[in-house]
This record gives C-alpha cells, sequence and structure tokens, in this order.
C-alpha cells in the first residue's frame, strides 16, 4: 500500500505552505493599505486646496467657457498671481501642478505651470495618451492615475474646473512621497524572506511529490508480474494486513495441463498462454476485484462482494468459459487451453487470508481430480455433504484423529464380472470422529495437499494394509500420490515391509493418480520401477482425467488402467464417453494392460461395460465401501 510518511510529509509541507501563503498576503494588503490611507489623506488635502483655487478662479473673472479660462491665463500677471498660489501647494511630496484646457482642436494645452523646474510655456501642448484626461471631461469628477513606479508611490491627480455644468479646464497634480518609500523599505525584507521561505517549501513538496512518484513507479515494478502485468505475491503480502475479508470472496485459478503445454510446444509458447490467459482474467473480472499471479499457472483472484446480481460463482464460471471458447495460436499451433477453479464463498470465517487460500486450493485440487476445466465452490461442498459432520477438517483435526488411532480404512471390492467373483478390494481412508461419525476423505484431504500430515496419513494407510493383508491370500489396491512417492519416509517405509515379503508385496497393488502433475518423467520412472522391483503391480488412477501422456505409461509398464469415474457415470447416457472408454480398452489391451472401471453406479452402467468387455469393475451398484471385507455373496445389494 502507499507509503504513509511521505502523504503526511506533504500535507504539513502543504499546511505550512498555506500558512505562509496566508502571512505573506496578509503583510502584502496591511502595505496596501497603508499606502490607500497615505494617498486618500494626501488627495483629500489637495482636494480641498483644489476647490478653494477654483472657486477663486470662477467668481474673479466670471469663467463661462474654456476660452474664458483661456482668456483669464493669457494675461501674464493673472498668471503669474495664480503661479505663486498654486506653488505654495509644492512640496517635497508635491513635484509638479499645472493647470490645463483643451483648444479647438481638443488638443491639451499649458495654461499655467507652477513647477519649480522644467516649467513649461503658456499655450505649450501637452502630449496626452492616458483615458483618465479624456475621462475627466465625461464623468466631471476627479481622476487618480497611480504611475507604474510603485517604489515611488507616483501618482497623478486630476481635478475638474467646472462652470454652468461643464469642464473648461483641470488641474494635474503629480504627488510623489519618500514616507511610502521608506515603508516598503521596511516591509521589503520581510515579503523577501516569506518569499523565499515558500519557494523552499515548494521545493521541498516537489521533491516530495517526486519521492511518492518514485515510490509508486517502483512500487509497479516491485508488485506486478512483467510477464502477465498482474500483481504478484510482493502485493499479496503488501495488502494482507488490511485487507478486509468480509468484503471479498476468494478463488484460486489454475491452467489446465500447463505443464503439458510446456513439454509439447516449448516454454516461450507457455510464457506466451499465460500472458493471453491473464489478458483473458482481467478482461473478465471487475475493476474491484483483484488478481494476483500466485505462482507459476497459479493465480488467486479476490472477488469483490458488491450488491448487484453477479455473484462470485457467476464470475468465476464467466472467467473459465471465456478461456475455454479462446484461441490460443502459437507458431501456427493451436493450443486448447482450460482453467480449474477453486472458491471460497466466505474467506473472512477462516483465521487468516492463508488458511482462506489452504481451503480455496483443496477446491481447486478437486476440481482437478473430477476432471478440470470446472469450478468447485465450498459451500457447494458443504451443502453435498451427508455425513452429519458437515464442516471441512483442519490439519490439527487430522493431527488429533492420528494421535486418537481414529484414522481406519474402508474396503470396497473390484469385481470380476467373468469369474463371478471379488478380484481385490481398495483400500479408501475414513476416520471416525469423537462422537462414532465417519467422516469421509473429501472432507480432510484437500486441506492436506502437499502438507506434512498428508505424508503422515499415508503412512498410517500403509501400516494398516500392511498389517491387515499380511497374513491372507485377498489382494488389496493402495491410492498413492506422486508426491508420496517422493517422501524418503514412506519410500523408506514400502521397502522395509516388502522388500523381504514377496507374498504381501504379490498382492499389493499402487495405484497412482494419473491427474497428478509429474514435473519429473525420469523419476517417476524410477519409483514405478521400484515397486516393480518390490514385486508389487502398478496401477494408473482416474486415466482419462489428466493429461494421458501413452508414452510414459507405457514405458512405467502398469499392469492395470482405472479408467476415470467422470467417463463411466454417463456411458449409458454419453455416446461420446462410450466411445473414450472403448478407447481407453483398446490401448491397454495392446499394452499389456488390464482395465478397471470405477463409479459403476448402476444396472445401465454396468451392462453397457458389459459390451465393450472391461476387465474389473468397482462402483456402488456392485458394494459400497465397507469396514470389513465383503464376501461374494453380499454383491449386487442395491441392485434388487
Amino acid at each position: 500500500m502507499v507509503k504513509k510518511k511521505e502523504f503526511i510529509i506533504f500535507f504539513l509541507l502543504f499546511l505550512l505552505a498555506l500558512f505562509f501563503v496566508y502571512i505573506y498576503n496578509n503583510i502584502t494588503k496591511a502595505k496596501d493599505d497603508i499606502f490607500d490611507r497615505i494617498e486618500n489623506h494626501q488627495i483629500e488635502q489637495i482636494s480641498s486646496i483644489l476647490k478653494n483655487i477654483e472657486k477663486d478662479i470662477l467668481d474673479s473673472a466670471e469663467i463661462k467657457s474654456s476660452k474664458d479660462l483661456f482668456s483669464l491665463f493669457n494675461d501674464e500677471n493673472m498668471r503669474e498671481s495664480y503661479e505663486r498660489i498654486i506653488s505654495l501647494m509644492l512640496t517635497s511630496n508635491v513635484k509638479y501642478a499645472y493647470i490645463l484646457y483643451k483648444d479647438e482642436k481638443d488638443r491639451f494645452r499649458f495654461l499655467l505651470d507652477a513647477s519649480k523646474t522644467d516649467k513649461a510655456e503658456f499655450y505649450q501642448k501637452f502630449d496626452v495618451t492616458l483615458s483618465e484626461y479624456e475621462a475627466i471631461y465625461r464623468e466631471k469628477k476627479p481622476q487618480i492615475i497611480k504611475q507604474h513606479d510603485i517604489e515611488n508611490l507616483y501618482l497623478t491627480y486630476l481635478y475638474p474646473i467646472i462652470s454652468n455644468g461643464h469642464v473648461v479646464g483641470l488641474f494635474s497634480i503629480d504627488i510623489t512621497t519618500n514616507i511610502q518609500k521608506i515603508i516598503l523599505e521596511s516591509i521589503k525584507p520581510l515579503e523577501t524572506f516569506f518569499v523565499v521561505l515558500i519557494i523552499f517549501i515548494l521545493l521541498l513538496m516537489a521533491m516530495t511529490i517526486m519521492q511518492i512518484f518514485h515510490y509508486f513507479v517502483t512500487r509497479k515494478k516491485i508488485f506486478t508480474d512483467t510477464l502477465t502485468k498482474t500483481f504478484n505475491r510482493n502485493y499479496l503480502e503488501e495488502i494482507s494486513s488490511m485487507l478486509n475479508l468480509e468484503h471479498y470472496s476468494l478463488a484460486m485459478l489454475d491452467l489446465d495441463k500447463f505443464k503439458a503445454i510446456n513439454d509439447t510446444y516449448g516454454h516461450k509458447a507457455g510464457d506466451y498462454v499465460l500472458a493471453q490467459a491473464s489478458r483473458i482474467f482481467k478482461d473478465s473480472i471487475r475493476d474491484s476485484d483483484i488478481l494476483i499471479r500466485y505462482g507459476g499457472e497459479e493465480f488467486l483472484l479476490l472477488i469483490h462482494n458488491r450488491n448487484d446480481s453477479e455473484s462470485n460463482i457467476d464470475i468465476c464460471e464467466r472467467l473459465r468459459h471465456n478461456v475455454s471458447k479462446e484461441h490460443f495460436y502459437y507458431d501456427t499451433n493451436e493450443i486448447k487451453v482450460h482453467v480449474s477453479i477453486g472458491l471460497h464463498k466466505h474467506p473472512s470465517l477462516e483465521k487468516n487470508i492463508q488458511e482462506a487460500i489452504k481451503i480455496a486450493d483443496g477446491m481447486l485440487y478437486i476440481a482437478k481430480k473430477n476432471g478440470r476445466n470446472r469450478v468447485i465452490a465450498y459451500d457447494e461442498l458443504e451443502h453435498a455433504k451427508t455425513s452429519s459432520s458437515a464442516s471441512s477438517k483442519d490439519i490439527s483435526y487430522v493431527k488429533e484423529a492420528l494421535d486418537d488411532e481414529r484414522v481406519l480404512c474402508y474396503f470396497q471390492p473390484i469385481y470380476n464380472h467373468k469369474s463371478g467373483e471379488i478380484f481385490k478390494y481398495e483400500a479408501l481412508v475414513r476416520i471416525v470422529s469423537k462422537n462414532n461419525t465417519v467422516i469421509s476423505p473429501m472432507q480432510f484431504l484437500p486441506q492436506l495437499k502437499h502438507t506434512n500430515m498428508h505424508y503422515k496419513l499415508t503412512q498410517r494407510i500403509l501400516l494398516i494394509v500392511f498389517e491387515k493383508f499380511r497374513n491372507n491370500q485377498k489382494l488389496v489396491s493402495i491410492n498413492i500420490n506422486f508426491s508420496d512417492l517422493m517422501n524418503p519416509d514412506i519410500e523408506e517405509m514400502i521397502i522395509k515391509n516388502l522388500k523381504n515379503n514377496h507374498h504381501l508385496a504379490s498382492r499389493i497393488t499402487f495405484e497412482i493418480l494419473e491427474s497428478d502433475e509429474i514435473d519429473d518423467v525420469e523419476l517417476f520412472k524410477q519409483k514405478i520401477n521400484l515397486l516393480h522391483s518390490l514385486k508389487t503391480k502398478v496401477s494408473i488412477d482416474d486415466f482419462g482425467s489428466g493429461y494421458s501422456n501413452f508414452k510414459t505409461i507405457i514405458d512405467v509398464e502398469a499392469n492395470f488402467l482405472k479408467i476415470d469415474g467422470s467417463l463411466i457415470k454417463n456411458i449409458d447416457k454419453n455416446n461420446k464417453d462410450f466411445r473414450v472408454v472403448k478407447s481407453i480398452i483398446h490401448f491397454a489391451r495392446q499394452s499389456n494392460m488390464q482395465t478397471i472401471a470405477e463409479f459403476v453406479h448402476s444396472k445401465e452402467v454396468y451392462e453397457k461395460l458389459l459390451l465393450l468387455d472391461i476387465d474389473y469393475m468397482q462402483g456402488f451398484y456392485i458394494s459400497a465401501p465397507e469396514a470389513s471385507l465383503v464376501e461374494r455373496e453380499e454383491l449386487f445389494k442395491t441392485a434388487f
């Protein structure tokens, strides 16, 4: 967020500048007020004298017109007499005093000049360009001409000589004074001081503005991802403490099969897809929403909960749809891009934003596991749960269950329809709550993704299965993630229990999620080869939901392909799914792998799979998972 210190400094400097401007303005006003008072006093004195002289002139010669006035002063004796009278006005403050009039051609001429120096001759032409000289004839009242030399406060006072309602002539008095100059010289240093001070403060303000501008420019670089032009993790850290989650929903976005794009078309193509997809993201959200590149191809979206008709689900679906319909072309290759989204509708209910992100990330994990290119919302999962324990369980809940030994396995049979026998069982994790309610994995596994608690849970499941099947002849499958295989503790546990017990190892199948993102294919092959060396079997789980790298699957020599339930569940209604499953079965047989169909939930699906001659089936139509091993006679209870 914006640095507060710079803004506070700028604000204080701004107030200080206003204060000094206010003082400077008041000093200037005070100076002008003093000058005005002095001027008005002088003009009042001079005006009073001129009024008396005017009366004397008009009365003594019975002046009726400007010609009469000219005739009066054409008399040298009369002119000298009035010059002596008017010259009494001349002081150090009044330099020039004369009488003017207009001749027949409207030219101003001197009738009398009482000045001590630089005297004008009688009837000498007086060149004038100032409008006040004409205005006095129109307005018939005194005019003041302020000169530009303000330091000497030089002004000219024009006083009309009026007879019979007409201006017949005018007095022109030039006034100057040293008082104004003394005042000005006294105030000048103070004015200069404040001017310098104001300039200094303005410079400081400019420097502060430059710092703020530099901060915003730097901030943009620090908080913006260079490739996608969205915010980055630095920005999330910056705003986390100030973010009110009550105003937002939180979504995690991830481009599906992005690694496959990099591997197939190169990293430049991957960068192009990221840049284009982020552009679509930004075009699909509102100005009040916040988009952050969280890492790699994963984005965090904070959806502002505004009071409008558009819900957070609507925004996520629009975003997903806009990405899916877009055509991405790179070097003449069209790249199809989809996005999976995990949404937490009410992140404010969590302890902090990181906890909310974990839950949204868990929803994203489920979206990918369920076939990708979809939106999974936290609230929707809540409503879908049939367990009496309806809330999602966090890491501490699972830890407590492990400590209390309330983690157990349910077992669902995998059926061989050709022999009518149970081929093997799949071990499925469950937690028993303190009130003896069974908690499904959907409520706690997403929160454990990539955490140490997930690995501890996997170790407990392995231990339970190894103990249960150590001394019987039945076969069992165990789900395991690629990240589990990378964990040294889990690897050590598998080797310890199976290396010298081929009887147990030969009856165990490790089901590896095909939908898991496998960053290092060679390392993945090494880990699968390790399982083969222990005499266990390997099954590719959820085949068809992920990238389906056929070459990799052939290279690891998997024993089974378990076809993803999203392809099986509608096979009786969707002819496209039927053809896809048929192709997978053909591919598996050509690669010496047996096939297993999960999610066989109805008689119609079961009979469709019989037509395809799949090897094995698994689902609630055949049998639900149970705490104990179901026997052959207990199968197909729901079918009757």
